[in-house]
């Protein structure tokens, strides 16, 4: 049996959001909402999905540019060094 999940239109951010719906394997959902905070709200779960699937997406691409471009400035740092 699959589960079909589909929620209504909310907005987030001041922005609107897409309404959709996912069918996922039963067991895969049920381990999400063993792993989630209890009560929380079925979109927040998926959104935090699909929050986690672009980071790492983005990881990946940014990993397999390394080293294609030898000549290329040194790029500032976000993150400052720990002060001793």
């Amino acid at each position: 049996m699959m589960l079909i999940f589909a929620h209504d239109s909310i907005t987030f951010d001041a922005r609107m959001s897409m309404r959709t719906t996912v069918t996922i394997e039963d067991a895969l959902y049920e381990r999400a909402l063993e792993m989630a905070d209890p009560g929380m709200d079925k979109a927040d779960l998926f959104r935090e999905a699909i929050k986690t699937f672009v980071r790492v997406q983005a990881a990946k691409r940014l990993a397999a540019l390394g080293g294609t471009q030898p000549n290329m400035a040194e790029v500032p740092r976000q993150r400052q060094e720990p002060v001793a």
